[in-house]
């Protein structure tokens, strides 16, 4: 069993390998129990030789009643003993936790660090220090693989994880204990740590005794060990999700995904970088499961040109060598067609200004689009539309003969993504002008005016 000093060594050890060691301002989250009162003690010894600054702060569940008050009296008596500043939160957990239909351990978690991080942006301190010790990491592993977590699950708990940092990772729940008697530093038992309604409770006292007892008496030793070996393959993995990520995934204007390169990686990398997208466009990894993922990678390997899937607030749409990914559902830029009147026209959805005149202007841009109606088209109205069945377009060079949009965007490779978002000026179903499309027989200069019933002059708004 480790002495005092071994296990002092052993935090500074964890600081040193893995934060900056002098200058650091920790506020440390303790609860009154064992393991995070004999951390604030640690962390008191260690702290005038590294010019570290402690701050603690502790919340109460309001869960316990008399027992919950006992906890929060006793942090700020023994903060006050140590001369260290102390804060203290108040908070409803089951209450909030029966209005939202959540658990208890997970409103409880995610209360915990909402308010620890603000007293944290608060305070200016650089990192919130928690008491996880070392039977807490194997059942973490245990508790991930039960729910069947992949490599990244198995790491269980991190030393160094953002703004956390959990310097008792190599400390063992019996080596606190002896520390906390031969310290004399006090601390309350927490009874809900004992209700096996908890799963990781039900672990803790049931499961893990049982498998020790049975199966390896090196059981917590060696789920730590298991830890540390996938943690080590789960950031090369992560590294290399990124390197594939960087290759083929462009977030120009629009965010597409090579399909070719998606196609020719590995599963094991392709599945990764599913994660990696929602985690980076969707900002969360929630509700993100094993099926989720493997139908969007047999869909992105296997779907068909023009299909859509929408999962957990991302929308992909597969295009003919890539695959659009937008946040949402993916909407028409309008959805009502802009009927264009004499003068000038502002098209605000499209960045236009469109003018329609029944004399030609003499001062146009160089960039001005010009177009020229002939007079069988006096009577037409012209609309600025999207997209609809049917349209048409007589492009420059085919002797006036009609060609389908859809087959001119087609031969263009507009992107399928962009198709219901493009602007057409159109008469009826002929397209008179297309934003990037191939120029209309109208886009010509006619020489005898007379034969013009309209001039359009066509401006993009920078």
């Amino acid at each position: 069993m480790k002495s005092q000093a071994d296990i002092c060594q052993a935090v500074a050890n964890s600081i040193e390998q893995n934060i900056k060691t002098a200058g650091l301002h920790l506020l440390v989250a303790v609860s009154g129990g064992v393991d995070s009162m004999v951390l604030l003690a640690l962390l008191d010894r260690l702290a005038p030789q590294r010019d570290i600054k402690l701050t603690a702060v502790h919340l109460d569940h309001m869960y316990r009643a008399d027992a919950a008050i006992a906890d929060a009296r006793l942090v700020e008596d023994y903060c006050q003993d140590l001369g260290i500043a102390c804060h203290i939160y108040r908070r409803p957990i089951a209450s909030i936790a029966a209005a939202s239909g959540q658990g208890f351990e997970e409103i409880a978690r995610d209360t915990r660090y909402r308010l620890f991080r603000a007293l944290k942006l608060a305070l200016k301190a650089d990192y919130i220090v928690t008491a996880h010790h070392l039977d807490d990491l194997a059942e973490s592993v245990l508790l991930h693989l039960l729910r069947g977590s992949g490599i990244d699950g198995l790491v269980g708990i991190r030393t160094c994880d953002g703004d956390l940092f959990r310097p008792l990772l190599t400390v063992s729940k019996t080596q606190i204990l002896a520390f906390a008697a031969a310290a004399s530093v006090p601390y309350n038992e927490d009874l809900s740590n004992d209700d096996t309604t908890f799963l990781r409770n039900k672990i803790r006292h049931q499961l893990i005794p049982q498998l020790t007892e049975q199966y390896n008496q090196s059981l917590v030793a060696q789920l730590a060990q298991l830890s540390d070996i996938v943690r080590h393959e789960s950031d090369y993995l992560a590294a290399d999700t990124r390197r594939l990520f960087d290759e083929i995934v462009d977030c120009g204007q629009a965010i597409t995904i090579n399909r070719a390169g998606y196609k020719g990686a590995h599963s094991a990398r392709r599945r990764r970088l599913v994660r990696y997208l929602f985690e980076t466009f969707a900002g969360s990894l929630k509700d993100l499961t094993y099926q989720h993922i493997t139908m969007l990678d047999n869909w992105l390997i296997e779907g068909k040109i023009n299909s859509q899937q929408s999962l957990l607030g991302l929308h992909f749409l597969i295009d003919r060598t890539v695959v659009h990914i937008t946040k949402g559902q993916v909407k028409k830029a309008i959805t009502d067609a802009t009927f264009l009147r004499a003068g000038v026209n502002q098209i605000a959805q499209f960045n236009l200004h469109i003018t329609l005149s029944s004399a030609p202007l003499s001062d146009i841009a160089q960039t001005t689009v010009s177009l020229y109606l002939p007079k069988h088209m006096s009577n037409c109205q012209l609309l600025l539309r999207t997209r609809q069945a049917g349209d048409f377009i007589r492009p420059k060079g085919l002797a006036g003969k009609k060609k389908s949009i859809k087959k001119l965007f087609n031969e263009q490779a507009v992107p399928i993504i962009e198709r219901d978002r493009l602007p057409l000026l159109v008469c009826q179903n002929e397209v008179i002008w297309g934003k990037g499309l191939r120029p209309s027989i109208y886009q010509k200069r006619v020489d005898d005016k007379n034969e013009t019933a309209a001039f359009v002059y066509i401006d993009f708004i920078k």
